[in-house]
């Protein structure tokens, strides 16, 4: 039993180590493809990056990772608020690399159609790695919240769960680092800007 942990840890671990690098690959060939020209696309863009990373901002104040299956606050309306909020960021800089003219249509499209096969793949896979290794550990406690809580779209009837202060540490949030992701993101962020302007 423990090399099967083990062994699914050590498999997820290095999917996440590549998903990481993939996501890299696929935004850095998104900026090269792109031809944003829209102040106002960006700034529909910005809500939506925004909105994206508070969602992980208070899904990782939530999670102890390794340590207990977190079914309490955003967890409870949803089992994957990391990736909601990935995704949610995703979409906000999808519309800002975006051009509503029609000489730079297929360049769009080229962007949508990439994303939506690139990211779609690889979160697929990250997230039923992670349940096959949640099931391993947690067995019929994880298959119950399984169950109870939907995977990527909120159970909205709960959404008063997520604003229970007494769910929310701040040791889980330093753990988890977070913060780290929201320097990309505005890395990103001045880039788009930039292709927007020259």
């Amino acid at each position: 039993m423990l090399f099967i942990l083990n062994s699914f840890s050590y498999n997820i671990t290095y999917y996440m180590k590549n998903r990481m690098f993939i996501s890299y690959i696929i935004f850095i060939g998104l900026l090269l493809i792109s031809r944003p020209d829209s102040y106002t696309l960006f700034f529909i863009g910005v809500f939506f990056t925004i909105l994206g990373l508070s969602i992980r901002m208070i899904s990782s104040g939530t999670i102890l990772k390794n340590k207990k299956l977190a079914t309490n606050g955003i967890y409870s309306v949803v089992r994957n608020p990391l990736y909601l909020g990935t995704f949610t960021s995703i979409f906000g800089i999808l519309i800002q690399l975006s051009s509503l003219s029609e000489d730079k249509i297929l360049n769009t499209l080229s962007v949508w159609i990439i994303s939506l096969i690139g990211f779609g793949f690889i979160y697929y896979r990250t997230i039923k790695n992670e349940e096959e290794y949640l099931k391993k550990v947690y067995a019929d406690d994880f298959i119950k919240y399984m169950k109870e809580t939907p995977s990527i779209i909120p159970a909205i009837s709960r959404l008063s769960e997520v604003i229970k202060k007494e769910y929310y540490s701040k040791e889980a949030f330093k753990k988890n680092k977070e913060y780290r992701g929201i320097v990309g993101f505005l890395i990103l962020e001045i880039i788009i800007l930039l292709k927007i302007r020259y």
